[in-house]
């Protein structure tokens, strides 16, 4: 019998396999991220930036998450340091009510993954809502061994995020802890990638695949001294100056950005300033594209 059972086994395989079905012998591997490895950047640090690349996961590990009220009401802390949670802070696990002028939590109930910076449009009002707090001794960051994050969309765009613990600008009044930065590419139809946008401070410039300097498949970018606004090009660029310093690898260090924990915070990655400018920034979201508003200019 056991030699029949094995014949009449044997005989449905290769129906099943002459019929286009697959019969699988196990879970099939997590497909590699071929696009985003193929096209990650080389980013040249400044030589002289004493605020280097850091992991965002560090930087939620050595913060504190609060919620800033004005009115000079105190703020209130959510979590201490070592104890924030990623997951509750992308997806929303952590809420808290603005407060009226007697400092009474009478308002509108906000969770960490609505829109809730301080100091920013839309959402909350004024100086209220989420945010980071790091300990200043983590600030400069790690190096060019800190993850590169990506958020890529098959046949649209791949974008590369890049973290830093501080951004120190030209001038104190924009000066602001946690700073997130960007390249992004379109891809046509077929993954190959046709514009190269760069992201600097509120703006962006843009490259045709054909004008941007590539080592291999990979586009150059430079981070700018203190402030990190990435160009495509060494040199002086307004109040910004790049230089080919220590050179970032993003191939060897990529991480996707929505499978993080924290992807999808609204609130700020740093702590909160007396100005928009001077307070932490916000991190990918909803509420931060990944891509420019516009692909064909203004050209870099």
């Amino acid at each position: 019998m056991t030699g029949i059972r094995r014949g009449w086994f044997s005989v449905v395989v290769t129906v099943l396999l002459l019929a286009g079905v697959v019969v699988a012998a196990g879970p099939a591997a997590a497909a590699d991220p071929v696009t985003p490895q193929r096209y990650a950047p080389l980013i040249y640090l400044h030589p002289n930036d004493a605020n280097l690349p850091m992991s965002a996961d560090s930087f939620v590990l050595h913060s504190r998450l609060r919620w800033s009220h004005d009115g000079g009401c105190p703020d209130h802390q959510m979590a201490g340091t070592g104890a924030v949670d990623a997951t509750a802070l992308g997806g929303g696990g952590y809420a808290h009510q603005e407060e009226d002028a007697f400092c009474q939590h009478t308002g509108s109930l906000w969770s960490s993954s609505a829109l809730t910076r301080p100091r920013g449009s839309g959402g909350t009002s004024g100086a209220e809502g989420f945010f980071l707090d790091l300990d200043n001794t983590f600030r400069p960051g790690e190096g060019t061994s800190a993850p590169m994050y990506y958020d890529y969309q098959p046949g649209g765009y791949v974008t590369y995020w890049f973290f830093y613990g501080f951004d120190d600008a030209v001038t104190q009044f924009a000066d602001h802890e946690g700073d997130w930065e960007r390249i992004s590419l379109r891809l046509d139809p077929t993954d190959h990638p046709t514009t190269v946008a760069f992201f600097q401070h509120s703006g962006y410039c843009v490259l045709s695949w054909a004008e941007v300097t590539r080592s291999g498949d990979h586009p150059v970018g430079y981070s700018a001294l203190g402030t990190h606004a990435t160009y495509p090009t060494p040199g002086t660029h307004d109040l910004d100056t790049t230089a080919a310093g220590p050179g970032w690898l993003g191939w060897n260090v990529l991480s996707s950005v929505r499978a993080r924990g924290w992807y999808g915070f609204g609130g700020a990655w740093g702590e909160v300033g007396n100005y928009e400018q001077t307070t932490g920034p916000l991190g990918p979201s909803a509420f931060k594209s990944p891509t420019p508003a516009d692909w064909t200019s203004p050209h870099c």
